[in-house]
């Protein structure tokens, strides 16, 4: 898993947004298949977003129920982004509150105008990845997930050569 995260902070440093954004939005699903590979993708997604994020995204400013970002809404933009490369949901199901995502690279974050939720793209996805760093600590202990780890993509810099018959790296 470390190195989905790392592809993160690497995609952030080198200011390769999109990259960071998509990656971040794709860990809870990662995430959540590894803890419970049975469950429904929204139903897996939206259970590792409120354990690892949803505190982030409660704001006792606004009131004690007040949250800007839920796991229905997160699991919302996630396939708003990955489906169909927009920030709007108002066409997935999921949604609860926010209609429209807007990212920025300066400035504000978790900041909510009607419907529209402002996200700094740096802070996002940097909580994303301290949450699944924690996730990673969680479920350390978990031997049916770290076999389901084992078979994550990987990709190989070294090199590779095929046998008939045999693949060999």
């Amino acid at each position: 898993m470390d190195r989905f995260v790392q592809s993160i902070e690497k995609s952030i440093a080198t200011e390769n947004w999109y990259a960071a954004i998509a990656m971040a939005l794709a860990i809870p699903d990662i995430c959540g298949w590894l803890e419970t590979p049975n469950a429904g993708s929204q139903k897996r997604y939206e259970a590792w977003f409120e354990k690892y994020l949803l505190p982030v995204y409660k704001s006792p400013f606004h009131g004690p129920d007040f949250t800007f970002l839920s796991g229905c809404d997160c699991y919302a933009l996630r396939c708003a982004l990955l489906h169909e490369g927009t920030d709007e949901v108002l066409r997935q199901r999921a949604r609860e509150v926010v209609t429209r995502f807007a990212f920025s690279t300066t400035g504000s974050h978790r900041c909510m105008f009607e419907s529209v939720l402002l996200l700094n793209v740096q802070a996002f996805c940097s909580e994303l990845c301290v949450g699944t760093r924690q996730w990673i600590v969680d479920v350390a202990p978990n031997l049916a997930v770290q076999e389901r780890i084992k078979e994550l993509l990987q990709v190989r810099t070294e090199g590779f050569m095929v046998i008939p018959g045999v693949f060999v790296l």
